[in-house]
């Protein structure tokens, strides 16, 4: 059964991406499914999975229109999202002084028309310019220490080292705004960074938006982690107008691929494959023999390449 595989994609509709990997563990006994999103999205879900231990935003699109501080780093929505840029672009003109517009980008686009403030830092120095910012929030005591104390683990290394929030503020304490900005490059100043700070911090609600400029590079979980770490910093989490939410390459890469089971180790709502438990109550729902899933996850995308190379896959 294993000599078959389905590889899908985030231009598929839910509908079709969940009755195909259906058809394929409930029908043919192989978790051989897979979709694009595993290449493009990799990075965003490595930062979910590792900041919040599940995959895909908290909030939603809803909380355009509700924030009042908009965060958009590594993406050009104006273009590339044109139709959900338009919803962010009338939130911003119907209240142009109760909401700020940080931009943050080598390349000034058409996105950056709208914003109070575009931080065009260096190519690959994002990160310097995102600790600097968690080095404000924490220096002038904008952090919610509520939030952190109900809700958050400060963990550092391969190994998960745990952290108490002294221990975190002494792991950024280079990231200084005046370094930073003289690693980003001359066209951002230490009172951009701030500004950009106490901006996105003491609003009623921040609402971070980020596409491939993050997640397409070294080190792109890493990038992913540092905008949630602004955000579980200063609580801009599980309220109105705020989340950090990543925009996908493809429009239907979370609710299809994601949601709908269409990845090797995932059944449908994030089950993990390797969950009995999880695996008994998909089998149950489709009404078929427990068990008949198996529990090993199927080949992820480069190695289902590989093994049709191999004719270890042959359909």
């Amino acid at each position: 059964n294993d000599a078959t595989a389905y590889y899908g994609s985030g231009q598929c509709q839910t509908e079709e991406t969940y009755i195909f990997q259906k058809v394929m563990r409930g029908g043919l006994k192989t978790n051989n499914v897979e979709g694009n999103p595993r290449l493009c999205m990799a990075s965003a879900v490595g930062g979910y999975m590792t900041s919040f231990g599940a995959d895909e935003p908290i909030g939603g699109y809803a909380n355009i229109e509700r924030s009042y501080c908009m965060f958009i780093i590594g993406s050009n929505m104006a273009e590339a999202h044109p139709v959900f840029f338009r919803r962010v672009m009338r939130h911003k003109l119907d209240n142009p002084d109760k909401v700020k517009i940080i931009n943050a980008d080598p390349r000034i686009s058409a996105t950056s028309r709208i914003a109070d403030m575009h931080m065009q830092f260096r190519p690959g120095t994002d990160m310097a310019l995102m600790n600097a910012m968690a080095y404000v929030i924490i220096d002038e005591g904008l952090h919610d220490e509520t939030f952190i104390n109900n809700y958050a683990v400060f963990k550092v290394g391969k190994e998960g080292k745990e952290l108490d929030l002294d221990g975190f503020k002494q792991s950024i304490s280079e990231y200084t705004p005046e370094k930073a900005a003289k690693i980003c490059g001359g066209n951002i100043t230490p009172g951009d960074i701030r500004k950009a700070a106490r901006w996105f911090a003491t609003s009623q609600g921040s609402l971070s938006m980020w596409c491939m400029g993050i997640n397409q590079r070294k080190q792109g979980v890493w990038a992913n982690n540092l905008i949630h770490n602004l955000h579980i910093l200063t609580g801009q989490l599980c309220k109105p107008g705020a989340d950090s939410l990543s925009l996908t390459g493809q429009p239907n890469a979370c609710g299809g691929v994601r949601e709908g089971g269409g990845l090797c180790h995932i059944l449908p709502a994030h089950r993990p494959v390797a969950n009995e438990k999880m695996r008994h109550e998909v089998e149950d729902l489709w009404g078929i023999p427990r068990n008949r899933i198996p529990s090993k996850p199927g080949y992820h995308t480069v190695a289902m390449f590989e093994a049709v190379n191999e004719k270890k896959i042959r359909a």
